[in-house]
């Protein structure tokens, strides 16, 4: 999410921006484990999410995520 959070930044958007997050695990039994870093990233607005059991993925990595963020007027 460190990463995640930095690419945002370099587009001009924050955490609070994203609408939506795919995230797609190699097994589900890391679920709770992904809730508990995934809440110290979000404020009480969260976005929408789709959690998928994708299998194996690229690089054998535990988790990929994809995310849609808006840019809201104030």
């Amino acid at each position: 999410m460190v990463q995640y959070k930095a690419r945002l930044a370099r587009a001009g958007y924050t955490m609070d921006d994203l609408v939506s997050v795919t995230i797609y695990c190699s097994d589900v039994k890391f679920y709770a484990g992904f809730n508990e870093v995934y809440r110290q990233y979000f404020n009480e607005n969260f976005p929408a999410r789709a959690f998928i059991g994708a299998g194996t993925l690229l690089f054998n990595a535990r988790f990929e995520t994809q995310g849609i963020a808006v840019k809201r007027e104030k």
